[in-house]
């Protein structure tokens, strides 16, 4: 079966092409033109002038349409998995949350049965592993993460968690936690993504863990230290690091939210688009109406398009799509389409070393093909 979509603009990875087309055999893309094209194919789609891009990846969402990852049952996932497949998200990583240990082990068989079922990728973002984000965390920069459940890390905990099933591609964990070094090593080593969350660490503390294993800053700024001042003179934090360190990569909730427009700017300018990523950390009110929710046993207040817990005490995850995370970086921020897109693909794809298979319009790679319009709106889920 060969599909053929063209009259698009691609949003390729070093540019945007005005008018090209791509053809798909088998899920796969066999073949990007960017100039005239004479190709014969089983199925064509006129693109009309809309973006032909690659689907957007998130390698941070707890959830969507009203349910969670947590929840742990199969009609959730494949309503987070929709929710988020209509705007444009076509892979994702599952992410859980502080909890016990058998609600985590719960979420993440969940996963795996989920995975393992066949997907129709026009309707549902296909699940890439797990992230496990907590519970190892700083009591100080816990955010929305119940408290009762914090605990440290250790190589036997993550075993535990992930109970041999080989799906848990990423671990968000505080560094400066007793263990955390020895953990991060272990995990490393089976190539699963270590990323530094929810921390109270100095720039010292963060450069160590650099070298065992943290690669990644989970949601940067929000959940870590900045600048500390135990002695009254200033010591860098983790966010601070995370800005200098050229070896760590760094996600942000990009939703016009969680943090001004300057300090999406200042990241670009830091890390650059191949050192950035966008992420929505999207949690179960996503897609819903405003009202009062529960995030791992804590409630959560939604209001104009902020979740937060009830308190007001601290965000809750997000509520926001991946295409509004490309719209604001894009219209809001200054930066390039195409780096938005990147920044919201195949950066994550890179993150779980995926991106020989994912991530962007290249020859041989998955066809999960998006077109969207000017505004950065979903208009249809091409392959």
């Amino acid at each position: 079966m060969t599909t053929l979509i063209e009259n698009g603009r691609l949003v390729l990875e070093d540019g945007i092409c005005e008018r090209g087309a791509v053809l798909v055999r088998n899920n796969l893309i066999e073949a990007i033109y960017t100039g005239e094209w004479d190709a014969t194919a089983d199925k064509r789609i006129d693109a009309a002038g809309l973006y032909i891009a690659p689907g957007f990846i998130d390698t941070h969402i707890h959830g969507g349409g009203g349910y969670d990852v947590m929840d742990a049952t199969p009609e959730a996932l494949m309503e987070i998995a929709r929710v988020h497949r209509l705007h444009g998200c076509t892979s994702f990583l599952p992410t859980t949350l502080t909890a016990s240990k058998e609600r985590i082990q719960a979420a993440v068989r969940n996963v795996l049965a989920y995975m393992r079922q066949p997907q129709d990728g026009t309707q549902y973002a296909r699940a890439l592993g797990v992230h496990l984000e907590g519970p190892c965390f700083s009591h100080a920069f816990k955010g929305a993460q119940n408290p009762a459940y914090l605990c440290e890390p250790s190589a036997a905990l993550f075993d535990e968690l992930g109970q041999g099933l080989g799906i848990v591609r990423r671990v968000s964990m505080a560094p400066e936690l007793p263990g955390a070094f020895d953990a991060a090593d272990y995990l490393a080593q089976q190539n699963i993504c270590v990323s530094l969350a929810h921390s109270d660490a100095d720039f010292d503390c963060v450069e160590a863990a650099a070298a065992h294993g943290f690669s990644h800053i989970t949601h940067m700024f929000n959940g870590m230290s900045i600048l500390k001042s135990p002695d009254f003179y200033c010591q860098a934090g983790a966010a601070i690091a995370g800005l200098c360190l050229g070896n760590m990569t760094a996600e942000i909730i990009a939703d016009g939210k969680h943090m001004p427009r300057a300090m999406l700017q200042l990241l670009y300018k830091c890390k650059g688009a191949d050192g950035m990523l966008l992420t929505t950390d999207a949690t179960s009110p996503t897609c819903m109406p405003d009202g009062v929710y529960d995030l791992g046993g804590l409630p959560v207040t939604v209001t104009d398009d902020v979740a937060m817990l009830s308190d007001r005490s601290s965000f809750a995850g997000s509520v926001a799509t991946c295409d509004r995370l490309v719209r604001f970086a894009y219209k809001e921020c200054g930066i390039p389409l195409h780096e938005a897109v990147k920044m919201a693909g195949l950066n994550h794809a890179r993150l779980l070393k995926l991106d020989k298979e994912i991530g962007s319009l290249q020859t041989g790679k998955r066809a999960d093909i998006i077109l969207f319009d000017d505004d950065i709106r979903v208009r249809h889920c091409a392959v």
